[in-house]
């Protein structure tokens, strides 16, 4: 019996835009989740709001490597 997956890939031009990059794929992957798109997007914007926590409060620094002699 085939298996059968769903299988998105995207090369991102690093050298564009990036937000338009980003918003790109998420818009390529929304309609495979039919009905639940407002609950992705929600999801995303608190992934979103917590990494942007990180990095205003200086826990973040040179993408993801915690500030030195800070916890995480």
């Amino acid at each position: 019996m085939p298996k059968i997956t769903h299988i998105i890939r995207a090369d991102i031009e690093l050298s564009q835009q990036p937000v338009q990059e980003l918003c790109d794929v998420i818009a390529a992957v929304l309609p495979a989740y039919r009905g639940m798109e407002k609950e992705i997007l929600i999801k995303l914007r608190e992934a979103i709001d917590d990494i942007l926590n990180k990095i205003e409060g200086g826990e973040m620094r040179n993408g993801n490597d915690p500030a030195p002699g800070r916890n995480k």
